[in-house]
């Protein structure tokens, strides 16, 4: 079970002056678990542990970044939607999505693929319809054209064997 501690027990604890300790949780607040209002406000038993390890990196000549960095490599960021503040106001989490909000993203990212696989199939179904509608036209056109120019072919042979003497015409030399 976890134990809840108030800041002058975490500076008990920890040998740490309380304001110290009141400084490094304002600084560093990601890491530390809490309950309560304002002044009732408790700590995770887990606290202990990170302020003597913030205290060790101040004391080992760190700046309050490089003190984070540390910080963000040896323990977890806490990301905790019951921290509860005075008037029963959400603490600001921090810019971590929690895991909710990962499974919501990740949901609305399958679905949001499975409507791009379905529309990118109906393009293609409606590219290949209308390549199919354009090279049916063009067979059709092309027999149409082929079948005026038999039409224009067999009038013209028909109008040239009309206005063409015989040859017998021809030989003799007769007249119509």
């Amino acid at each position: 079970m976890k134990e809840w501690f108030s800041i002058i027990e975490l500076a008990e604890k920890t040998n740490i002056p309380d304001t110290t300790v009141r400084r490094y949780i304002s600084k560093f607040p990601n890491f530390f678990t809490h309950k309560g209002g304002s002044r009732s406000r408790r700590y995770e038993d887990t606290a202990v542990q990170v302020l003597v390890r913030i205290k060790n990196l101040f004391d080992e000549g760190y700046e309050t970044d490089q003190v984070d960095s540390k910080l963000r490599n040896e323990f977890a960021v806490i990301i905790d939607d019951n921290n509860v503040v005075e008037n029963d106001e959400r603490v600001v989490t921090p810019t971590l999505a929690t895991f909710e909000d990962m499974l919501e993203i990740k949901k609305a990212l399958a679905d949001q693929m499975e409507f791009n696989k379905l529309l990118l199939e109906k393009l293609n179904n409606q590219e290949n319809y209308i390549k199919e509608s354009l090279d049916k036209r063009d067979r059709q056109l092309m027999e149409s054209l082929r079948t005026i120019q038999e039409e224009k072919k067999a009038l013209v042979e028909v109008a040239a064997s009309k206005d063409k003497p015989s040859f017998f015409q021809r030989l003799f030399g007769g007249s119509k």
